[in-house]
């Protein structure tokens, strides 16, 4: 059963609008709450079993632009602890986002990209709101708990998760949950990554995985690779930043990513293809000496190591059962037969397999980065989806931790002095037989180079966004780097909030414009020094409403898609603006049925308040929709 919550208030001409705060925050005491200071007085907020650690008050009279601060109340309803910094609330404001308790701000605007090539993929879900941190708590038996956080660790476990975005609180049983990765199964700081029952998806993710962070002093090199990806109309899996609490111990801050399966190809590749037939998606690793480089081995799948090496993500209904690497083999076959010298049009040989654009930006992008842990170089962390549609395959990167010169000791060079063969003495046979050896390729791929450090790929471009992601993350970073690992023996970097602060302003800053200076040298040319889109910008999230209840986005109503969590018959967004939200008390419970879910430029020091970060909150799942806003609280219980 789905139960559901809404409140829907009458359109009022008025000037005056009572305003929603809404804050996160985890109990200390039995009978503690929080409370919101508003013009000087102090309003308690409330909350419930079903949308703690959500704490909600609606104050009349108030109205927006105002500033305001969240309290700590102990059991007598006395201050005992306050934020250290005011809040200020916009004008035509209704409603504050869910607001975590202690932090300066809790949405942060973010200097757009200057776009490069067109991008017509979307990705709708509200989980991916650009400048807001959401928040995860997770909730097993502590024996799971225990089971699952070990080093090295191949366990599965079943648990509850409850997700609190800006305006979302969801809350999802019969979660499947597991480590994620390889390497980082040995740290103290372990990677997660989940799967949601088919009828319950976390606001259309049916995946997810909380990429630690442990190999970046910055946490910023997946954010800003796939912000990179978007901008030059790469597909890629979306990222946001997330806290994350396990039975309300704190576990710490992560990069959380939609994993690129058949949801994902279906959503993004193929919005407007009713049941779409989806082909295979194979998953390429790196493992004990052996490398995904597309080497041709043999005819049949038994040549090759499933699993580590080529691991099948779906099965494609174009493959025979007892022969699944059969369609990706094929592709291996004409790249071992293809001869550069000999082919008399090979862009048109290889875009009729390949989608032969996305892979040149592609490895364009792993050459200005440094990917050290990708295809050219390692034979690894990429996808490949035949797109029936097309009959062609898809190049999907993944993975970028290793990225912008993380592993290369900050060594710059071009890439024609690389070696063909990738670091486990593999030849990279794309690279090498492609780029290298075919000039009709090369040409194209170095017109990518050019267009890409032109127009993003250089310090004027990039840094205006590294330092909104450093304001944005400087506190939970100080956050998470204080709190304990739960994986006893594991290894780790101890790295502190100053390691952010140097790796922002020496390693990433610095990579981009060594890396751009020595592009340009290399090719002779020189990037303009104006920021400018070479297309019009585009948005990877249209639908994303405002957080504070100020106005709906105009948007073409057939893209419009209900949230899995939500139910049916949610009205959908309008152009209206939508007056005050009701109170959790003013809500009345709607029942649905539904079939019962499957069980089982940098600072040099850090900013005051980045001292001070602390503890957690959730109010519903806020729309501003048609006459009026609504809150939806979903919770969805087996």
């Amino acid at each position: 059963m789905v139960r559901v919550l809404l409140g829907l208030t009458a359109c009022a001409a008025v000037a005056l609008a009572d305003i929603a705060f809404n804050v996160v925050g985890l109990r200390r005491d039995e009978d503690d709450s929080f409370g919101v200071m508003v013009n000087g007085k102090m309003h308690k907020l409330t909350t419930t079993p079903k949308t703690y650690p959500v704490w909600s008050v609606k104050v009349a009279g108030v109205n927006a632009p105002v500033a305001y601060k969240y309290v700590h109340l102990n059991e007598d309803d006395k201050v005992d602890d306050t934020e250290k910094t005011m809040r200020k609330l916009p004008a035509n404001a209704i409603q504050t986002p869910n607001e975590f308790f202690g932090r300066r701000q809790s949405l942060y605007s973010i200097p757009p990209l200057p776009q490069v090539y067109d991008n017509k993929l979307v990705q709708n879900s509200p989980f991916f709101r650009e400048g807001y941190i959401s928040n995860l708590f997770i909730h097993s038996s502590e024996a799971d708990f225990k089971k699952l956080n070990k080093v090295g660790g191949h366990d599965n476990i079943k648990v509850k998760v409850q997700y609190v975005g800006a305006n979302e609180n969801v809350v999802i049983n019969n979660v499947e949950m597991a480590l994620s990765g390889q390497s980082t199964r040995d740290f103290a700081k372990l990677a997660y990554q989940f799967k949601f029952p088919e009828k319950t998806p976390l606001l259309d993710l049916t995946t997810l995985k909380l990429r630690s962070g442990e190999n970046d002093e910055t946490m910023m090199r997946e954010k800003l690779y796939i912000d990179l990806l978007n901008d030059i109309g790469v597909p890629a899996q979306q990222a946001g930043y997330i806290r994350v609490f396990w039975n309300e111990r704190p576990i710490g801050l992560f990069v959380a990513m939609e994993e690129m399966k058949e949801n994902w190809i279906r959503k993004v590749l193929h919005p407007e293809v009713a049941s779409v037939k989806i082909g295979s998606v194979w998953k390429m690793n790196s493992y004990d000496g052996k490398t995904a480089n597309l080497g041709w081995q043999g005819p049949t799948s038994k040549s090759y190591i499933l699993g580590d090496i080529y691991k099948p993500v779906v099965k494609g209904v174009n493959v025979p059962k007892n022969d699944v690497m059969k369609d990706l083999i094929g592709l291996m076959k004409d790249l071992k037969d293809y001869n550069p010298k000999t082919n008399p049009d090979p862009v048109a040989f290889w875009d009729q397999r390949l989608e032969l654009d996305t892979f040149l930006k592609s490895m364009a992008m792993e050459y200005l980065t440094a990917a050290w842990d990708a295809y050219w170089q390692s034979g690894s962390n990429y996808q490949l989806h035949h797109d029936l549609v097309t009959n062609k395959w898809v190049w999907l990167p993944m993975d970028f931790d290793d990225t912008f010169g993380n592993s290369f000791g900050g060594h710059v060079e071009s890439y024609k002095k690389l070696s063909r063969n990738n670091n486990k003495g593999d030849e990279s046979f794309l690279v090498s037989k492609l780029i290298m050896d075919t000039p009709a390729i090369n040409k194209k791929f170095e017109e990518h180079l050019k267009a890409i450090t032109s127009t993003v790929f250089k310090p004027q471009a990039i840094n205006p966004r590294l330092d909104a992601y450093l304001r944005m993350i400087e506190e939970d970073v100080a956050w998470d780097r204080k709190l304990p690992r739960v994986a006893a023996g594991g290894k780790s970097y101890h790295y502190k909030i100053a390691d952010l602060y140097k790796g922002v302003q020496k390693d990433l800053k610095g990579w981009v414009q060594k890396r751009s200076a020595q592009v340009q040298k290399d090719m002779k040319f020189k990037a303009p020094a104006v920021v400018a889109s070479r297309v019009p910008n585009h948005n990877m999230h249209p639908m994303q409403l405002s957080a504070y209840g100020i106005k709906a986005q105009s948007v073409d109503p057939k893209t419009v898609k209900t949230p899995s969590s939500a139910p049916a018959s949610a009205p959908a967004p309008a152009k209206a603006p939508a007056p005050a939200s009701v109170p959790e008390a003013e809500q009345k419970p709607i029942h649905v049925d539904e079939k019962k879910p499957e069980p089982p430029a940098a600072a040099a020091v850090p900013s005051k308040e980045v001292q001070k970060a602390s503890s957690a909150s959730i109010i519903g799942f806020q729309w501003a929709a048609g006459l009026g806003t609504f809150i939806v609280a979903v919770i969805l219980s087996a």
